[in-house]
């Protein structure tokens, strides 16, 4: 049997991620055609419809729409282009849930409209793009989460680990995004010597850090990164990349 791949894209929070770095995942996926390609969550950030932009001039920003074909023309279409074959999908972040939930509190009688949702604001169908709500089952025994889903927020891997294990069991592997800390830590289930290994992984993000205004200071803990996902029906190998001045190696290959 033919092992599966998966590329991990991690957050990007368009128009506020590195472009640089953001290409070279694109190239990753042109060179190394992966059966599958995920994309963690938070893809656009939707800052005009955030909490934060409230009583702000960003809440008066017409930018709205050309951040949704930048997202569509500068992400989309060209991982689409990279990989033909691939089956793209597009997980649902909490910024990716702006818009909706601005719609539902401040114009609640557009909430029903189907021209408003993610799939038709971003042209889906014509791109055979899928957009879910995770969990979502990506490989053997392990699924997929933007980070969001299950509340709070945790400050150590070992945390994140602990309640995706408690909500979803200890059975599975976990990959997640929405810190943009990167790790990867492992844990085993069994007795007796019979133990089975499993992981959770966070892809991080490709988010340029002075795009962050929101942090006063300009310091912030992230390292651009991917993951990538080997999985041969029975076993699920993990990856976590990470980047060095937006530079990397891969399977033998500088970026």
């Amino acid at each position: 049997m033919k092992s599966k791949t998966t590329l991990i894209i991690p957050d990007v929070q368009y128009p506020y991620h590195d472009s640089l770095a953001l290409a070279k995942l694109i190239k990753v996926a042109k060179d190394h055609q992966p059966d599958q390609i995920v994309q963690i969550g938070d893809g656009i950030d939707f800052p005009q419809v955030s909490q934060w932009s409230k009583g702000t001039a960003g809440e008066y920003a017409d930018t709205l729409q050309e951040h949704i074909e930048g997202f569509r023309s500068d992400v989309l279409q060209p991982l689409r282009a990279a990989v033909p074959s691939a089956k793209i999908l597009w997980l649902e972040g909490n910024h990716d849930l702006r818009l909706r939930e601005f719609v539902r509190k401040y114009a609640a009688p557009l909430a029903p409209l189907k021209a408003l949702e993610i799939p038709s604001l971003f042209a889906l169908k014509d791109l055979d793009i899928s957009y879910e709500q995770g969990p979502v089952r990506i490989a053997t025994n392990t699924l997929a989460i933007h980070g969001h889903e299950s509340g709070g927020y945790c400050a150590s891997a070992s945390a994140w680990d602990a309640k995706f294990t408690k909500r979803y069991g200890s059975d599975k592997s976990f990959v997640f995004g929405h810190t943009h800390q990167p790790f990867l830590i492992t844990r085993s289930y069994g007795y007796g010597g019979k133990v089975t290994p499993r992981f959770t992984m966070n892809a991080g993000s490709v988010m340029d850090p002075v795009a962050a205004t929101y942090v006063k200071d300009g310091a912030v803990n992230w390292t651009m990164s991917f993951g990538f996902l080997t999985d041969d029906g029975k076993r699920v190998y993990p990856e976590l990349v990470t980047m060095v001045d937006r530079g990397f190696l891969f399977h033998g290959d500088k970026y």
